[in-house]
């Protein structure tokens, strides 16, 4: 006997059924998943809405014995593809194995940028995800099983922002589907970011998902100024909105810091390594809250200051005048030249530079009244002048880190000059 049967709903939804005898050779007492290939083919799809992705549509087929004893199901959405085969066993139980999975994320973005709303912003995103899996379902105790996933040429972009991610790549499995935990050892690693005048590379992150819904981090690496700096392990709640992070930084290197604050260096050699106290939260965003740097001791280290006419110099007189001014061209002929303006002059204008024997940058947590976020303490002999003992120079910094780089100073110079 066959039967048809329409539904509306979820979309249109058919069914085609064929009931058939039970064999001959089935025994009365065998399991239900046994008997089901012998009395039931036909199909049955329609379309449903997923509560959680608003307008994703996804269209589904279930065939009953077509190909075979078993369940084959196939679901389609904008840039999904799924299929999932399940064979029943004498024991009750049906083994299922996810046959193909794909999603294409340029076409699957725009329903996931709806549900995420204004936090999406205009990012846009691409990249294909890989889905493979089996495991097995029984009533007692339900589903079962592992899934992989695979993330390939995944980049992300926003314009907006100043932010681009490329060779984005990961790999994710887990065998606790109902809970949603990952095992430790999940993988993701991100070949190339760059935001504004900053770009890190080889990002690479080992990580877990508890039950508790907790993110462990495991490893946390990137390459970024020349140097590398490793996150400390940390355990992140899913629901959290701030993060408090330590960081070990490696071989920052001062020229590419030196193209961040071109109005205070113009060109620098050298290493800087160190630890920071990292916080990021929604408002606010990534910003350094406590830690230092300090210099690799080299004789490479060497630093030229961007001209700024006045910075050394500003305070000090080109001579030293011991007659009064009313006496004219006598005052200037007995002024005799002050010896240390010339090359000060020399370093302030980026001609001479500074051969660093200490360079230490301290971080301080933020404040509600503005006070100092960081300070900047140098001691340098110029290169090629032994006039000029040692220039130390101490910067008191306020505000963001964008002011921060211009070298805004409160405190000029300290001198000591040869008096032999």
């Amino acid at each position: 006997m066959t039967a048809c049967y329409r539904r509306l709903g979820w979309g249109l939804a058919w069914l085609t059924a064929t009931f058939a005898p039970a064999a001959d050779s089935v025994a009365a007492d065998s399991p239900a998943g046994a008997l089901l290939p012998a009395r039931v083919q036909g199909a049955l799809g329609g379309e449903v809405q997923v509560a959680a992705l608003p307008g994703l549509g996804l269209r589904w087929h279930l065939d009953a014995g077509a190909a075979g004893p078993g369940l084959g199901l196939r679901a389609e959405a904008a840039g999904v593809r799924l299929r999932v085969d399940a064979v029943p066993q004498p024991a009750g139980e049906w083994r299922w194995r996810l046959a193909e999975g794909a999603v294409d994320l340029p076409a699957f973005w725009p329903v996931l940028k709806t549900k995420l709303g204004p936090p999406a912003g205009d990012w846009l995103v691409g990249g294909k995800v890989m889905l493979t899996g089996n495991g097995v379902w029984s009533p007692t105790g339900g589903l079962a099983g592992s899934v992989q996933l695979e993330l390939r040429e995944g980049w992300a972009r926003s314009d907006e922002l100043g932010v681009e991610v490329s060779g984005i790549e990961a790999d994710l499995a887990s065998d606790a589907l109902a809970g949603g935990v990952l095992p430790p050892g999940q993988s993701l690693r991100v070949a190339r970011l760059a935001a504004g005048a900053v770009t890190a590379e080889r990002l690479e992150f080992r990580f877990g998902i508890t039950a508790a819904r907790v993110l462990e981090l495991a490893c946390a690496q990137l390459d970024v100024l020349g140097g590398k700096a490793r996150i400390k392990p940390l355990a992140i709640p899913l629901n959290s909105t701030q993060l408090e992070a330590g960081a070990e930084i490696e071989g920052l290197a001062l020229s590419e810091l030196a193209k961040l604050m071109p109005t205070a260096v113009s060109a620098a050699r050298g290493k800087l390594s160190g630890q920071l106290q990292l916080v990021w939260d929604v408002a606010a965003g990534l910003r350094i809250n406590d830690g230092g740097l300090a210099i690799v001791r080299s004789d490479d280290a060497v630093l030229s200051l961007a001209p700024t006419p006045g910075f050394l110099t500003g305070n000090m007189p080109a001579r030293f005048f011991w007659l009064p001014g009313w006496l004219g061209p006598l005052t200037r002929w007995t002024a005799p030249e002050n010896p240390a303006y010339a090359p000060l002059q020399g370093i302030e204008m980026g001609r001479i530079g500074l051969r660093i024997e200490t360079l230490a940058v301290k971080f301080y947590p933020e404040t509600a009244g503005g006070d100092r976020t960081a300070t900047v303490r140098l001691l340098a002999r110029p290169v090629g002048s032994d006039l000029i003992e040692q220039v130390t120079i101490d910067v008191n910094l306020a505000g963001a880190l964008a002011r921060v780089l211009e070298l805004g100073t409160d405190e000029r110079v300290k001198l000591r000059i040869r008096t032999e």
